[in-house]
């Protein structure tokens, strides 16, 4: 069972919105972007107010997060006078597993389930008068389409209200979890109590990741029979058998975190491991204490660095998630997550998230931005604020927008400063170039990533060229400067526009004959390609088909669209069939420069 997509009316600043998964829905990771104050955090505490959670994480207290009362979701600019419902809606898709289930409870009623929608959905809305919440009034309601048949044969259209309630609980079991992190700054327990008669809900959280650490181990052991009567028990047999089941736990424990720590961190923390002590409380019974451990001294996780404490709680609560023997399926929201991580670690964190069932997060890092997941990648839009204007933003008419990166991304070309992550992961960065011999360099990224596309995917060339880009065709001064002055073999490559005709002039100026033979123009390569530029040397049919790979809603030749489509297409490795005349070109391209060297 997973989700489908989420819809919301007047949540706070979302007047109306829609998250829709149905087009991915098999994909773990989804990514919301966006600029300060957008609503991206809006998005997720929709989200996580959805009415039927098999479990919440909100008791851990989080810092800076606080608990919901529902008139603060009212609509700002609503608040005076606010006679309309919040509205939080889920679709759902149901497995063939979720099915059959649902068929063997219908028999159990006398009912052969034969015709069934594995689309279904559960929508609730809270009514206001005068901005008052009405109890009374609150609705909330399954859309299924089940259909059978009596044992007698007669047709049931229709589920009674025992019938539907017999779905909808099944529904509701079998729903994924929603794990809700604003952050993770809040204090881990000094001692974590195992019975289960603690009516702490914190320490609820806690004992089921102690059960989650146990299911790890494989071994079919549980917290009262194997923890709480061990620990209670003066019998030396079971001393040495719960001494035996905490040293597994605490291995697990250290190779599982310390061996993620080295990878993320890409530092290697020795003789270090996670000591758990127990004892029995006198007011509220066994307990395990979670300890560090290294060569001289024992800390508790709270006297640990924030980073550490971070990493370790981040770990408790989602890796060992994976090892829960019922109720694996969640799905996780995170806000901001490792925003005060190093940019390496910040990559690996990235990573971890295809390990995890499904995870929703925000981000503002270009760090936390894998290219391989912008189909499921949305953009979030406060259309009532004016970011270069700020005087004539009005906070009070807050409306939340949520797009498709791709459709927002063809349809506001010029707010990329909206997804601006995103460009920044798409964007080539230059190192070392000193240490690259025989350069090409060019006007710009673009023909960089064209030329480089063509060579390492289209044609898979076994020594390609290689390419420096420039800032623009006025702008290479200081690359042709230090090229010259390392007495490296290059050439410059220039679109025969009115400009490039220019700078190839005025650089012939600057640096006299010894740049005569190494800068060249379209038009140099080809007389009939004046007024050239890279893109020009793609057939309009291929510019059109390239920019609809990445962004099929695109209809018109856009050159940042047709660009951006051309940098996914060479970071993914993903290779297209393009016309013949535009393979010449580049061909024809490429064999003029290795001439020249």
């Amino acid at each position: 069972m997973k989700f489908t997509y989420f819809r919301f009316e007047n949540f706070k600043g979302i007047i109306k919105g829609k998250l829709d998964f149905s087009r991915n829905s098999d994909s773990k990771v989804f990514t919301l972007v966006g600029l300060n104050e957008s609503g991206k955090t809006t998005v997720l505490e929709a989200i996580n107010y959805f009415a039927y959670k098999r479990e919440t994480l909100d008791a851990l207290e989080f810092e800076s997060y606080e608990p919901d009362d529902i008139h603060d979701l009212i609509p700002i600019n609503k608040r005076d006078n606010f006679n309309e419902a919040i509205l939080v809606e889920a679709g759902i898709e149901l497995d063939d597993e979720d099915i059959d289930v649902i068929k063997e409870a219908f028999i159990k009623e006398g009912i052969v389930l034969e015709e069934y929608s594995k689309n279904v959905s559960y929508t609730q809305k809270y009514f206001f008068k005068n901005s008052l919440h009405l109890k009374e009034k609150n609705g909330r309601f399954w859309s299924y389409d089940f259909r059978g048949r009596t044992k007698r044969g007669k047709i049931v259209k229709k589920l009674n209200n025992t019938q539907a309630l017999i779905a909808s609980r099944i529904i509701i079991e079998r729903m994924p979890s929603i794990l809700y992190f604003p952050n993770f700054l809040f204090e881990f327990p000094s001692k974590i109590f195992l019975d289960d008669n603690i009516d702490d809900p914190k320490q609820k959280i806690y004992q089921t990741i102690i059960q989650d650490v146990l299911d790890s181990l494989d071994n079919d052991t549980n917290i009262e029979e194997h923890l709480i009567s061990r620990i209670e028990s003066d019998d030396p047999n079971e001393r040495r058998n719960l001494i035996s089941l905490i040293g597994k736990m605490q291995r697990h424990l250290t190779d599982l975190i310390f061996s993620s720590w080295n990878q993320i961190f890409n530092k290697e923390l020795k003789n270090t491991e996670v000591v758990l002590d127990y004892g029995i409380d006198s007011e509220n019974g066994a307990y395990l204490e979670f300890n560090i451990k290294d060569d001289v001294d024992t800390y508790r996780i709270n006297e640990r660095s924030l980073g550490f404490r971070w990493f370790f709680v981040y770990i408790l609560l989602t890796q060992y998630r994976s090892f829960r023997k019922e109720q694996r399926n969640v799905f996780f929201l995170f806000d901001e997550p490792a925003s005060n991580l190093h940019p390496s670690a910040q990559n690996e964190l990235l990573k971890s998230f295809e390990k995890l069932p499904k995870v929703l997060y925000t981000t503002h890092s270009h760090y936390l931005i894998n290219p391989k997941w912008l189909e499921h990648t949305y953009v979030i839009k406060n259309s009532a604020l004016n970011y270069e204007d700020e005087e004539k933003s009005n906070a009070k008419n807050t409306d939340i927008e949520i797009t498709k990166y791709r459709e927002f991304a063809v349809k506001s070309p010029n707010q990329s400063n909206y997804f601006q992550p995103i460009l920044e992961i798409l964007d080539y960065r230059p190192t070392n170039l000193e240490l690259i011999p025989n350069v090409i360099i060019t006007e710009g990224k673009s023909d960089f990533y064209i030329f480089n596309y063509f060579q390492d995917v289209l044609r898979n060339s076994k020594k390609p060229l290689k390419f420096c880009p420039g800032t623009s065709s006025s702008n290479l001064e200081t690359l042709i400067s230090l090229y010259l002055g390392w007495r490296t073999t290059f050439f410059v490559l220039l679109d025969s526009d009115r400009a490039g005709l220019s700078q190839k002039k005025r650089y012939q100026q600057i640096f006299g004959n010894t740049i005569d033979e190494r800068i060249f123009t379209y038009s140099d390569i080809d007389p009939n390609w004046k007024n050239f530029e890279t893109e020009d040397l793609f057939t309009k049919r291929d510019k059109l088909l390239i920019q609809q790979t990445s962004y099929p809603s695109s209809s018109k030749i856009n050159k940042k669209i047709f660009i951006r489509s051309i940098q996914e297409l060479f970071i993914n490795n993903h290779k297209i069939s393009i016309d013949r005349q535009s393979i010449n070109n580049l061909n024809k391209v490429i064999k003029f420069l290795e001439k020249q060297f």
